[in-house]
């Protein structure tokens, strides 16, 4: 039943990598993203084949997924590259990169050249082997996890990064949730092999484990591509226009806290951007990225403070809390109470009674 599911697992990634570059076009990250579902669906075929027996009546294909798994870490890389920066491009000079991936394939040429019964008595010993502290093959084996973790951490400081500057784009921020599910499989792996040699922790079947755990992410992947499936579509700001973003945010503040726009009760994103001298789907994106919500969300979130202060102003003439609203630039008492509601978990005249309270 468990290699029914891995292996369903693996042919989705296989399945999701081969939808993404059929409809890639010149979507860097969507591309790159592809070749990491093929390496991780290819590991997982090949493991659930060897963890099966089945690994018999193919056994030229063992030993393929090791050295192609450390192309992973890079790839992870050069996604968040993609996607922080719309123009990156893949050059000679990332092939550095890939030096320990030609290092691990020149030291695997001779057991490509083994027969197939050699190859899997050798990875027979292999899947039993535990190596001590003492053994090198520990550290060779640990230094894996330190490479990954080293590119998942420059990954994740690039996403946060980003963040820091465009808050709500939907692709960095599906793709660093990714990460940190990845994250903590790895970690899960890493804490059982460091601690196998010494007898402390002992799981059986941890290889089948693992696997389902990829497999577990994978369906995550999957799940919540195809409920967000324009998530590729959703073309980031580039962080060298961050600067002019920047600016353009201080006008719309300026505008919505000298100005106090959000008063106008009609007030809408095409009457606001045409002030503003910019388009509809610009202020948008600025508001989206640098307020971290919607222009709808933004503009009541300024509603609710000026009713808030208007309450505090005028907390010893019992004011008609409805007047109230309609002087913060709300149009009608049910869209008053329900937003202020949302945005303080209290009704506006449970939140005068507080302010009396207290005062």
């Amino acid at each position: 039943m468990f290699h029914i599911l891995i292996a369903f697992g693996a042919f989705q990634a296989l399945f999701l990598a081969s939808v993404f570059l059929t409809h890639a076009k010149d979507n860097l990250p969507k591309k790159l993203f592809a070749f990491f579902l093929i390496i991780e669906g290819f590991t997982l075929v090949e493991r659930v084949l060897v963890e099966s027996g089945m690994i018999g009546s193919v056994p030229h294909i063992l030993g393929i997924s090791y050295p192609i798994n450390f192309i992973k870490p890079p790839v992870l890389f050069f996604i968040a590259l993609a996607i922080v920066n719309p123009k990156f491009k893949i050059r000679q000079i990332h092939a550095l990169h890939l030096i320990p991936f030609f290092l691990i394939l020149l030291m695997n040429i001779p057991f490509y050249m083994e027969t197939g019964a050699k190859k899997i008595e050798m990875v027979n010993e292999f899947v039993n082997y535990i190596p001590s502290y003492t053994d090198f093959n520990f550290y060779f084996f640990l230094s894996f996890f330190v490479y990954i973790g080293i590119y998942i951490f420059l990954t994740v400081r690039t996403l946060r990064g980003y963040q820091v500057h465009v808050k709500n784009n939907k692709l960095s921020n599906w793709y660093l949730w990714i990460l940190y599910m990845y994250g903590v499989t790895l970690l899960i792996s890493l804490i059982h092999f460091s601690l196998e040699p010494s007898g402390i922790i002992e799981i059986r079947h941890f290889g089948i484990t693992s696997m389902l755990i990829m497999t577990f992410l994978i369906q995550s992947i999957a799940y919540s591509f195809f409920v967000k499936s324009n998530v590729f579509h959703h073309r980031p700001t580039s962080i060298n226009n961050v600067d002019q973003v920047m600016k353009d945010e201080k006008i719309i503040r300026e505008k919505l806290e000298l100005e106090k726009a959000y008063l106008n009760d009609d007030l809408n994103l095409g009457e606001f951007a045409e002030a503003l001298g910019f388009t509809k789907k610009y202020v948008s994106d600025v508001i989206n990225q640098r307020f971290g919500n919607s222009f709808k969300e933004v503009i009541n979130q300024y509603r609710v403070e000026e009713a808030k202060n208007l309450m505090q102003q005028e907390i010893d003439t019992n004011p008609q809390l409805i007047s109230i609203g309609y002087q913060s630039g709300f149009n009608n008492k049910v869209s008053f109470y329900r937003t202020f509601k949302r945005h303080t978990g209290k009704s506006p005249s449970d939140y005068y009674r507080f302010l009396t309270a207290s005062k």
